[in-house]
């Protein structure tokens, strides 16, 4: 369900269901000349729109900026640095208006430096602002009280910020992991699954030809290929559909 998509009512039921609400959040970033600059936020809407399908979650607006210290180019390529104290801020008005309407299950996918990147930290920043916000009016000793007794039992559990394959499966500690890198293999197959549009590996080659090489973490996205990416993002999509369907 797209939020923006929902009449009143359908938002009272959602929060009396406790109904979870998720959102996609990445960056406007340079991934090499074949990539698109929202690969990261691409990557992780296309992960929630599948597990969207396979099961019932609220998805909310998402968060395309972040910062990314300019890391692989300039603004001349396209690429914001955003302030991450104006994601702080921004995430904050969101969280805190969702808490209010009542939703108590909120997810954020973010898919830009890892789970312990700038971003990341960034939203689990605000996160904590809000739960502390949340609980402050309680008063003294709230946790001397039975959990069932408490105003939300579930306080801690309220805000999850988490990466691609939070919620993934792997069958062992040695099993392969969702390739991702940057620009590389893993994310130019992750948008070829839902985006292939939006690639061009002629710019690859054209960019060798005009600088002589190519950056080392794109050395392997002539590797890519869709299938692969299909799989991994059913894969990771698996992972968050079993999540957001699990029961509290």
């Amino acid at each position: 369900m797209n939020y923006l998509e929902l009449r009143p009512r359908q938002i009272k039921d959602a929060v009396e269901r406790n109904i979870p609400v998720v959102m996609a959040a990445g960056s406007v970033e340079y991934h090499g000349p074949h990539m698109p600059v929202g690969s990261d936020l691409l990557i992780a809407e296309t992960v929630l729109k599948h597990a969207e399908e396979k099961c019932v979650c609220i998805v909310m607006p998402s968060l395309p900026f972040s910062p990314t210290m300019f890391w692989a180019a300039g603004p001349e390529d396209g690429e914001f640095d955003f302030d991450p104290e104006a994601l702080r801020l921004y995430a904050l008005g969101i969280l805190r208006g969702l808490l209010k309407i009542g939703f108590r299950r909120i997810y954020i996918l973010q898919h830009h430096q890892g789970d312990n990147g700038l971003p990341a930290l960034t939203l689990k920043r605000a996160a904590a602002e809000v739960i502390r916000e949340f609980a402050k009016e309680w008063g003294y000793g709230w946790g001397r009280k039975n959990p069932e007794e408490q105003p939300e039992p579930g306080i801690f559990g309220m805000i999850h910020v988490a990466y691609i394959d939070s919620y993934s499966h792997y069958p062992s500690t040695d099993s392969e992991r969702c390739p991702i890198g940057h620009g590389g293999k893993g994310e130019t197959q992750l948008i070829m699954a839902d985006n292939p549009e939006c690639i061009d590996m002629d710019e690859l080659d054209q960019y060798k030809k005009e600088f002589g090489t190519l950056p080392r973490w794109l050395k392997d996205a002539h590797l890519a290929r869709k299938d692969e990416g299909e799989r991994w993002i059913q894969f990771c999509s698996d992972g968050w559909a079993e999540e957001l369907s699990r029961v509290t």
